[in-house]
């Protein structure tokens, strides 16, 4: 999961880091960039991932709607219950009192 938008925390130090050696190192990018491209040619998987990665970006997460189940509409007296500290039961919709957990020391 990348920052939460508005994070004050944008440094990257390991990446700084690498930029300045290759700066210092161009002969060297370019030795790692052509055993990658090696690399697909003789079929790696993961090489092409990376390469497709860096030139497409990354696919989108694909979400199976069948997977998600089927949500209730509460009425208005059940939701107030859950706000309340209670909760639906889903076997018999018999509103249950739930007692709040003991706060910590």
């Amino acid at each position: 999961m990348g920052r939460p938008l508005g994070s004050l925390n944008r440094e990257k130090p390991f990446n700084d880091v690498l930029r300045i050696a290759l700066k210092a190192r161009p002969d060297s990018l370019r030795r790692i960039v052509d055993r990658l491209i090696d690399g697909v040619e003789e079929g790696n998987l993961q090489y092409v991932r990376e390469i497709a990665d860096r030139l497409d970006g990354r696919p989108p997460q694909s979400i199976d709607r069948f997977d998600v189940q089927v949500v209730q509409e509460l009425t208005d007296a059940e939701l107030l219950m859950i706000a309340a500290g209670g909760r639906r039961a889903e076997d018999d919709l018999e509103m249950k009192v739930i007692s709040p957990m003991p706060l910590k020391d």
